[in-house]
């Protein structure tokens, strides 16, 4: 895998004399599904228009990156996301890394069990919410029931479901994400702020106010491309 400033260096224990009261996983880098996943995209794409540049290299470094987000993932299908809360984040990184290897869903039983967790965690309101306790208990936690869902979490599940072949599965899980972004549009063409979706080193939450804007956006438009379109 690949980590977020350099390679991993010394050892987990390290974490033990963490000197700092709010940070976790601070003490050495480690690899992340989420920059995993971003590295193999990148070379899956070089691979494609280049294909006979350093073409041995890069197939071995896509193998050992497929094994990575293969061995990282949790035994219910989810992988845990580091910078986003959480496994709906973590979630499409994984799905995105494995299907830039080349990975589909019809062999490739990582995918179906991602799927197969993220419709488990669909709400009766046709999204998706995790609350910021996911990031920190490291497990997954949804929103009140009485609250909505969250429109960050919809698109990143959506996202995560189309790159996993939901769509030729069942795609009543993605009709109802869909109309979920949908009603919960705004009149002026924006999405409501609502829940924390930003996190860092596990405890420090933050919000990216342009979240809102633009993953539900994102999703719409891969929906209507790989869904309305096919």
């Amino acid at each position: 895998g690949w980590a977020t400033y350099e390679n991993t260096r010394s050892y987990a224990w390290l974490e033990k004399i963490n000197p700092a009261e709010t940070f976790g996983g601070i003490m050495i880098d480690y690899p992340y599904v989420e920059c995993s996943s971003a590295c193999l995209t990148a070379l899956g794409a070089f691979r494609m228009k280049y294909p006979h540049h350093r073409r041995s290299e890069i197939n071995v470094s896509m193998k050992q990156g497929r094994d990575f987000l293969v061995s990282i993932q949790r035994a219910d299908g989810s992988w845990y996301g580091s910078w986003g809360v959480c496994f709906t984040y973590g979630c499409w990184f994984g799905m995105d890394g494995l299907a830039a290897c080349g990975e589909h869903w019809e062999d490739c039983l990582s995918m179906t069990k991602c799927c197969e967790f993220l419709v488990s965690k669909q709400r009766q309101d046709g999204g998706w919410g995790e609350s910021y306790l996911s990031s920190q208990d490291q497990v997954y936690t949804q929103l009140p029931l009485d609250e909505p869902s969250s429109v960050v979490n919809t698109a990143w599940a959506m996202l995560a479901l189309m790159a996993g072949g939901q769509a030729e599965r069942d795609i009543e899980p993605l009709n109802a994400g869909a109309r979920y972004l949908i009603h919960a549009q705004l009149r002026n063409g924006d999405w409501p702020q609502q829940h924390i979706t930003g996190v860092f080193n596990q405890n420090c939450m933050i919000t990216y106010a342009n979240y809102r804007s633009i993953f539900p956006l994102w999703a719409l438009g891969e929906y209507g491309h790989l869904v309305l379109h096919n």
